[in-house]
Formats: C-alpha cells, structure tokens, sequence
C-alpha cells in the first residue's frame, strides 16, 4: 500500500522531537506542519484530527481515506512498520 504522510508537531514538544529524530535517523523524510506557527495547520489538525495533540501523523492512503495518528510511540512504531 503506497501511503502519504504528513507530521504535525510543534518545535519545542519533548514528544515531537523523539519523532523528528527517529525520521532524521531512519532517513525518512515526510513533511512537516508546525501547528504553533502555521494557523492553517492547526486547523487541519484540529478539524481533521479532532484535537489540537501533537504529535500527529496523517495518514492518506491510495484510495484517499485519511486515518490521524497520535502518540509518539505509535507513530513511531507505525513508520518502522511501512516507511521503513
């Protein structure tokens, strides 16, 4: 399955960080979305999501159905599992 991804997270989050550093040492590379700068991005991630938490992975598949991940644990565990 070819899945889309994109990080919500804010620059000083403990939790965000452990996420950008496996991604930086996996050499995995998905964009990015400050939720504490970019306004649009907190509204996505708050319409799209639910909750304003972060971090938050969303997930797109092929067929277009959109799944929002939270918890630093699970999304890593998860981009181990298929982006690795």
């Amino acid at each position: 399955m070819n899945e889309q991804y994109v990080l919500y997270q804010q620059r000083w989050c403990y939790f965000c960080r452990r996420v950008r550093a496996f991604l930086a040492d996996s050499g995995i590379d998905i964009p990015m979305r400050d939720t504490m700068v970019d306004r649009e991005a907190d509204r996505e991630l708050r319409e799209g999501g639910g909750r304003a938490t972060v971090p938050c992975l969303k997930i797109t598949s092929e067929d277009g159905e959109v799944r929002w991940m939270y918890e630093s644990r699970d999304i890593i565990d998860y981009l181990q599992a298929h982006a690795v």
